[in-house]
Formats: structure tokens, sequence, C-alpha cells
């Protein structure tokens, strides 16, 4: 709970005021008897809301006005989850809040993101599992804004052309029922979209895929699939035949082939080796020089050198003589060697050939991919015709729960707010019942609204102390934290109910958020004789700040005065 707030800016007689404590429950802030205007009440109560992150004090005559204040600082304290923690938020730098050490905001921590603050206002006042922000859920219930207070009939509305649904889901939200009906119509309108597109397309015609609209074109369907995949098992039945037998007659023809080639190879490395020797003895390898028969000599000393050397000299002039014939020998060889190898290389083309060609022609191949085509064209058809028969179930079931669970929810939760509302609409009026507003949800298939009826008094007394009813329903029932209420709301409201309405206020002390820390109700009021002793014990008791006019002005003066001497233009 917020529990200490000042300002560099806050003064009294020209001094600067003390840190303005408060405390759980009802913090009034009151002005002077004779209910002055432009002291300061409602410029305090938007501070108050400055400090939950909202934005309304940007704009007010304080910063705005060149004769006012301007920019400035607003420190503050706040209690959550039993620990203190300390923080300021700067008008000119309103994206952003300062963290402190220290309860006298002098020692600067870090700087949150406006949305980071946000982040921990929900987590540590335990609102993060609603789903809602933190505007969103509590800045419906600050009504200092002149705006706010004029929406009488609209309570959740946040300003005048806000959507009642999104004013009905922050409430739900507020009780942690918006999940569950959230999911149910985000599921529905999924549902019905995907149901609505392929009933279009089907209709249309616009796809091979999606063309089915009716049991009776679906059965069709299915027979005619159940007839393509007969084809195309006796497609394949067939093809596997004719590639066995394919297959067979190639390997035997291989066998064939390489049969006859065989003697060809070993005729052609017969005539290589020939034509490897002719070769060797042109070349002269084949000689045997006078280096060899010295080596030989080395190993067999007793042979005849001269026999040797003989028979070497007459075999080197028998080879010169002979050139011509080796010569002719080797063309020999060559021209059989080439045309020996063209037909071996003919016959391994062949035998490949036979080997590639194991596969089906191609009007086999197009045939089967023709029934393949037509198989997946019409299980595509029945299944995409099954998944929308079953999104039609689906949606069927999701409009019977809109139409049963949700108003059955909304229904206990309308009961709930109504009684409360009863509760504390009998506590303003003790000696004699008054009708309390009715509120209700309605339920849609596009979302929840709502309704807020004034129950057959239309007065503006009655409005607005039935917004106040209403709001603090709101806080009783649900974890809403705190409620910012204007002095402007009752302005309109008889002085009795008034005064009962300040020990409703006061009684919230013993209300507890989800955190377990105390809720708060901050108010503005004055002219407080006016309503009583009664009234003026409570306001006593709860009062946080006393303000009047001029020096006692909240910052220590007013600037809708004329000082002496100054003319209006």
């Amino acid at each position: 709970m917020l529990t200490r707030l000042w300002s560099p800016a806050f003064k009294k007689d020209g001094k600067p005021r003390p840190v303005i404590d408060l405390h759980a429950g009802l913090n009034i802030v009151e002005g002077a008897d004779e209910a002055q205007n432009s002291i300061g009440k409602s410029t305090l109560l938007q501070i108050i809301d400055f400090v939950y992150a909202g934005g309304d004090f940007l704009k007010s005559d304080a910063v705005l006005l060149p004769q006012a204040v301007g920019h400035q600082t607003i420190c503050f304290s706040l209690h959550l989850c039993g620990k203190d923690h300390h923080f300021s938020r700067t008008t000119d730098r309103h994206g952003f809040v300062t963290r402190y050490r220290d309860p006298m905001w002098k020692q600067a921590e870090e700087e949150l993101s406006l949305y980071d603050y946000q982040s921990f206002l929900l987590e540590q006042y335990a609102l993060q599992q609603t789903g809602g922000t933190w505007r969103e859920l509590v800045g419906r219930f600050s009504r200092v804004d002149e705006r706010d207070i004029a929406l009488l009939d609209r309570p959740l509305a946040a300003a005048a052309g806000a959507s009642d649904t999104d004013g009905a889901k922050a409430l739900l939200e507020l009780f942690g029922a918006y999940d569950e009906i959230e999911h149910l119509q985000y599921r529905y309108d999924q549902v019905n979209k995907e149901v609505s597109t392929l009933n279009a397309m089907a209709k249309g015609k616009y796809s091979n895929y999606i063309k089915l609209t009716t049991k009776k074109e679906r059965d069709t369907a299915q027979r005619e699939l159940l007839e393509a995949r007969i084809e195309a098992k006796q497609l394949r039945t067939h093809a596997d035949l004719d590639l066995f037998q394919t297959e067979q007659k190639a390997r035997q023809e291989q066998a064939l082939k390489r049969a006859r080639m065989r003697p060809l190879v070993q005729e052609l490395d017969a005539i290589n080796s020939r034509l490897a020797i002719v070769e060797a003895t042109l070349s002269g390898k084949t000689r045997i020089t006078t280096r060899d028969l010295e080596e030989f000599y080395e190993f067999f000393p007793d042979a005849n050198r001269e026999s040797l050397e003989t028979i070497e000299y007459y075999h080197h002039q028998l080879t010169g003589i002979l050139e011509e014939q080796l010569r002719e020998q080797q063309r020999h060889y060559l021209a059989q060697a080439t045309k020996l190898k063209l037909v071996i290389d003919n016959f391994k083309a062949q035998i490949l050939a036979l080997g590639e060609s194991v596969s089906l022609d191609d009007e086999t191949y197009d045939q089967s991919a023709r029934v393949q085509a037509r198989i997946d064209r019409l299980d595509e058809q029945i299944r995409t015709f099954d998944h929308n028969e079953e999104l039609k179930a689906e949606r069927k079931k999701l409009k019977q729960d809109i139409a049963e669970v949700i108003p059955r929810l909304l229904g206990e939760l309308t009961g709930t707010i109504n009684a409360q509302m009863k509760t504390i609409n009998d506590a303003l009026y003790p000696n004699k019942h008054r009708k309390s507003p009715l509120f209700s949800f309605k339920a849609a298939t596009k979302g929840v609204s709502y309704s807020f009826d004034h129950n057959g008094d239309r007065g503006s007394g009655a409005k607005a102390k039935n917004l106040i009813v209403f709001d603090l329903a709101v806080l009783t029932t649900t974890p809403l934290p705190f409620v910012i209420h204007d002095s402007a709301i009752i302005k309109p409201v008889a002085f009795a109910p008034v005064r009962e309405l300040l020990n409703v206020y006061a009684h919230t002390s013993a209300l507890t958020s989800g955190a377990h820390e105390p809720k708060q109700v901050f108010f503005s009021f004055d002219a407080t004789k006016a309503y009583g002793t009664g009234a003026e014990h409570t306001v006593a008791e709860n009062q946080i700040i006393h303000l009047g006019e001029d020096a006692e002005a909240l910052y220590g003066f007013t600037w809708n005065t004329e000082e002496e001497g100054e003319q209006t233009k």
C-alpha cells in the first residue's frame, strides 16, 4: 500500500510541507469548510494516480499552466509484501521511475522504465495472474478526471469512446475468470473462421483439393479413391512383372556378350604382348651391352668371352638388317589391336546399356503418375471434408459452451457484485432501504459486454451514489488494491448517505489485497461540518492532509486568484 508521499513543490506558508503519511483503508484529503475550489484536493488525488503510473496529472493545470507550478518530482513509499520500497517520478521524465535505497529519497539505486515499474506493481500486488495490464486493472477506478466522473452509466469505461467489452474484460480479469472465457471465445473465433474459409473454397471450387460440400459427394469420392488404389495396385503388379522379365532377359544377353567378348580380350592381350617385344627390340632395350657382359663375367669368370661377344655382335648386326621388317610387324600388330579394341568397346557398351535398360517405359511412368495424382487429390479432398466436419462439430460444442458455461459463470459473478452492491447500498440508507443498482454481464460469441442499471432512479444524485457503490463492491469482491474518488462525485448526493459512506469507506481497512496488504481508499472531502459530528469524527480519524486557500493550498499558493492591481485582459 501507499504509505508516504512528498514533493519539494508541496508548500505551506512558504515552507516545504512534511511528508504525507498514509494508512490502510480511508485516506481523506480534506478541504476547508467553505468548500473552496483550486486548492489542490483533486490535484493531490491525481498525484496519487500518478504514483500508480497514471497520466492525468501530466495534463493538469498544476503542470501545464505557466502561472502554476510546472514540472515537479513526486516522491513516495510503498509497503508491499512486508517490505518498504522508495521511489520518485518526475513529470518531465514521466516514462521512468527512480528507486532509492533510503526513505528520504537521497540515494538513488536504479531507474526503471514505466513498463518495468508497472510490472513490479502487478507482481507485488499479486495481480500478474489476472492477465491484464496494471493500468487496465486499476485505472478505471481512479475517478478524478471529469470524464471519469461523467461516465455514470458506464462505470467500467476507461474513456467516453471506450468499448464496453474492454471494461467487462478488465473486471473479469480482476475476478480471475477471463482466461476461461477468452479461451472459449478465441477458440470459437478460430474454428468459425476456418470452417467459413473451407466452406467458401469448396463451394467456389477454388482448389482441386477442397471441393466436397456434402456427405454424398464425400461417398462418391471415397468410391473413386478405392477404384484408383486398385488400379494403382494393378499397375504396380504388372510393372513389377515387366521389370523382372526385362531384368532376366538383360542378364542373359549380358552373359552371352561377355562370353563372345572374352576370346577377343585374350587375343588382344596376346597381340599387345607381341607388340611390346617388337617395340622393345626396335628401341634397343633387348640388346646386351658391354657393361651387361662385364657384370655377367663377374659371376661366371670361366665363360667363353670370345664366343659370347661374337654372338652378340652378329645379333646387333641382324637387328639392323631386320629393322624394316620389325617396323612392318609393329604396324600390323597395332592395326590388329585397334580393331580388336573397337569390337571389345562395342561389347562393353552393349553390356552397360542392357543394365541401364531395366526400367519402366515413359508410358507406364505417365500412367502411374496420373493414377497417383488422382489418389492424392481424392485423399486430400476426403481428409479436408472430414476435418471440416470435425471443426463444425467443435464449433457447435463451443457455441453451446458459450451459450451455457459462460452465462453460468457470468451469472455467478453478477450475483456476487449485485449482492455486495445491495449490502453497501443498504448501509448508506440504514433506516429506509433504497433500491440498489443492478450490474449484469452480457455474453456473446464476439465478447462479453455489460450493462449498469440504476434500477428506476436516474437522478444525478442516485447515479453518482450508484457509481460509488459499484466501485466499493468491486474493491470488496476482487483483488483491486485501491479506489480514488474525488469530492465532485458526492456533490449531487444527499448529506445522510454521504455520512454513512464515510463509515463504509473507513471499514475498507479490514480488506486485504491479493498480496495480503491492506486496501486503500483515497478520497477528497470538504465542508465537513455540514455533514454533522459523526462525519467530523470519521474525517478526523482518516485525514492525511488539510488544505485551504492561498498559503494553505497544496503548493502554498493558488493561481486562480487575481493579485491586487492586476488587470484582466
